[in-house]
């Protein structure tokens, strides 16, 4: 017959207790630390992606500012394009522009919040900011979208420059609908801009030259705005492009 042996610590059940409640205690500490400095990191990723992405906005929206104040000069431009298709249709003929140009494309980057996006790190921000964020980058993107799209019919508008007398009726038709379309994404990317600009402001984004500055070195002589379209019709393309930095001239 078997008896069950009764279990008794060495230093009693309290001295048991205490040593598991130290351990415990212990235990606690450590996770909590561990919370601690989790949650210290997330917080100091958080401001990180905060300050980039809010940079990268800001300058993408810089591009926005600068697009708008060349309006004037593309609204001209296209009028001028408009004065000589209607003169080839109603005569045959026209007087071959020496400087078309195109509308501005202005770089713009959406690379630190898509990675924000893609690693997870825009989740540590609240929701209102991510929101906001979103917003605005949504914008910008669709902004950027259309005035790549833009430079299709404007090349198809600097064949103007070649002269009646190479051109065809079959060209001139195809330079009518690029003159349509040209001036469709205009108006597309003034809305764009007219909404965008204003939405940004109340979110607490503004158009930054910082990003700006080192581009128009880049791109401009003399590091100043100066897009193409604001030069005359009747400029030779020889000095018109003085007033660029690409690899290619017009």
């Amino acid at each position: 017959m078997f008896r069950l042996l009764k279990l008794k610590p060495p230093h009693g059940w309290n001295a048991v207790a205490w040593e598991l409640s130290v351990v415990v205690l212990g235990v606690l500490i450590a996770l909590g630390a561990q919370q601690l400095a989790e949650t210290a990191n997330d917080r100091d990723i958080a401001a990180q992606t905060r300050a980039e992405v809010t940079d990268e906005l800001n300058s993408d929206l810089m591009s926005i500012a600068l697009r708008r104040s060349a309006e004037p000069c593309i609204d001209r431009r296209l009028a001028e394009l408009r004065a000589i298709v209607s003169e080839w249709q109603l005569t045959g003929s026209f007087q071959a522009p020496k400087w078309v140009a195109q509308a501005p494309v202005i770089r713009i980057e959406l690379s630190r919040y898509e990675a924000a996006m893609s690693a997870g790190r825009m989740a540590l921000l609240s929701g209102e900011e991510q929101y906001r964020m979103g917003a605005v980058a949504n914008r910008i993107r669709e902004f950027n979208e259309r005035q790549f799209a833009e430079r299709l019919p404007w090349g198809r508008l600097r064949s103007l420059q070649f002269g009646p007398t190479v051109l065809s009726a079959e060209d001139r038709a195809r330079i009518r609908t690029a003159l349509q379309d040209a001036a469709t994404l205009d108006y597309e990317l003034k809305i764009i801009a007219a909404q965008t600009l204003p939405m940004a402001r109340r979110y607490g984004f503004m158009p930054s030259e910082k990003a700006f500055k080192e581009l128009a070195q880049e791109t401009w002589a003399g590091g100043k705005f100066s897009p193409s379209i604001c030069t005359p019709i009747d400029t030779p393309p020889e000095e018109a492009n003085k007033t660029q930095r690409t690899p290619l001239p017009l």
